[in-house]
């Protein structure tokens, strides 16, 4: 069964607002559980420093909110690349990773999102493979240590070509060869490629432990209901393969920068309509 505790709120859509102001959204729609993207308006960490852990463990506090995932800064054009080519860019990313990591760490945090990183267009994608993996390795082993899994998704063609396809994320998780690197569906990552659910549990299995739970036509990041995708039958996969993960609400469409509250809210009560019609329970 899916419950009502696995819809993860986040903060990426509430970018124009204060951080507090997110977790006391989370507070009355009774979300227990968020993703924190670590944009620099609400948290900032960059490789040498980063604000006290401190400020994040009081607003968890304060309002009953667990952040059970981190989602660093990472993509094109930021400088965070798991497959960065220089070797300045190269140790950045590590610095800038390991110290996400730690700061989970401090926090309790059990996963940290990553990405394959992305590739120049003037190599060979399987060239930048071979750096995301060797990064990835690392950053598993430092992870490892601290008791945290690493939740690798794809991106889509026109910001990697790492890694964009159930294939290529294969690929790449054998050549990393660590059991804390599982796996994130992001559903207009799928979208992008005609890739669904179902053709990833087959694959992958118990390994994907998140989602970042997204409408869309078939690609893009948007509330329930803006887009065609067929949500339920979406979360209908996701029971029938007693998935057991979370399911984040990263929405990236304009539409949902202004009064994000009323699209989280939006999505929570068809999310509840759906699991209580699967046997779930809305409060559990």
């Amino acid at each position: 069964m899916i419950y009502r505790k696995q819809l993860y709120a986040m903060n990426i859509h509430y970018r124009y607002y204060d951080l507090e102001y997110f977790f006391e959204k989370c507070q009355e729609m009774q979300f227990v559980n968020a993703e924190l993207w670590l944009c620099p308006q609400h948290f900032y960490i960059n490789s040498f420093w980063s604000e006290s852990s401190d400020k994040l463990k009081k607003l968890m506090e304060k309002y009953g909110v667990k952040i059970a995932c981190l989602c660093p800064e990472q993509n094109n054009p930021k400088p965070n690349n798991i497959a960065a080519r220089s070797e300045l860019l190269i140790r950045n990313t590590e610095m800038y990773f390991k110290r996400v990591i730690s700061l989970a760490g401090e926090i309790g945090c059990k996963k940290v999102l990553v990405t394959p990183g992305w590739n120049y267009h003037d190599e060979k994608a399987e060239t930048a493979r071979d750096r995301s993996a060797k990064m990835l390795r690392r950053l598993c082993d430092y992870a490892g240590d601290q008791g945290i899994e690493l939740v690798l998704e794809s991106i889509w063609n026109k910001s990697s070509e790492i890694a964009n396809t159930k294939e290529k994320i294969q690929i790449l998780k054998e050549a990393v060869h660590r059991n804390n690197l599982k796996l994130t569906i992001d559903l207009g990552a799928l979208g992008d490629v005609g890739e669904s659910v179902q053709e990833w549990f087959d694959l992958f299995g118990k390994d994907i432990i998140h989602c970042h739970f997204t409408d869309g036509n078939p690609t893009g990041h948007m509330p329930w209901g803006l887009g065609q995708r067929d949500m339920r039958a979406v979360l209908e996969s996701f029971d029938k393969n007693k998935y057991k993960g979370g399911f984040s609400m990263e929405y990236v469409d304009s539409r949902s920068f202004r009064e994000p509250e009323k699209w989280d809210d939006q999505t929570l009560k068809k999310f509840e309509e759906c699991t209580e019609g699967m046997g779930g329970y809305a409060n559990d």
